[in-house]
């Protein structure tokens, strides 16, 4: 039985959809049984808050996301903050955008797995970020068009 003793590793390359300059990679480490770690940079944004989301499908191929799905909801749930009591599994709040539109984003995920199967895997999801801050309101917190999705891909080579 393995026991995955090194942790899991997995990357996200982050295209730009809405007609969007954005674009970025985001590494996210298992660093035990049920949180991973996402870090990374992305550029291209506005400067100020942008809504930052585990959506359902790994499929960026629409030209709006749209084919990204609905916010990662295993349980079900209504939207919110990842630290309020109600919020659905992808609700990651929100990242910061410099006077540069860069982001540098470290978000520990709590509940979530990079295992290849199981209700809280984020393996083949996709990771979209949107144009405005998520406000935490249900049903997605008005975060405005997707400027940015990149699917979740694990690594084979576990090399970072």
């Amino acid at each position: 039985m393995d026991h995955n003793h090194g942790g899991s590793n997995a990357t996200a390359e982050l295209v730009a959809i809405s007609g969007s300059q954005v674009n970025g990679t985001l590494h996210l480490v298992q660093h035990d049984n049920s949180n991973v770690l996402i870090k990374g940079s992305v550029a291209g944004l506005t400067p100020g808050k942008h809504g930052f989301h585990i959506h359902v499908n790994g499929n960026c191929d629409s030209p709006d996301g749209m084919s990204a799905g609905g916010h990662f909801a295993p349980s079900g749930g209504v939207h919110g903050a990842p630290s309020g009591e109600a919020h659905h599994l992808g609700d990651l709040g929100n990242i910061e955008a410099d006077r540069n539109g860069v982001a540098n984003v470290s978000v520990d995920v709590p509940g979530v797995s990079l295992a290849l199967i199981g209700l809280n895997s984020i393996v083949n999801r996709a990771i979209v970020i949107h144009a405005k801050e998520d406000d935490f309101s249900d049903p997605a917190g008005n975060s405005g068009a997707r400027v940015a999705c990149g699917v979740i891909e694990q690594d084979n080579d576990m090399r970072m």
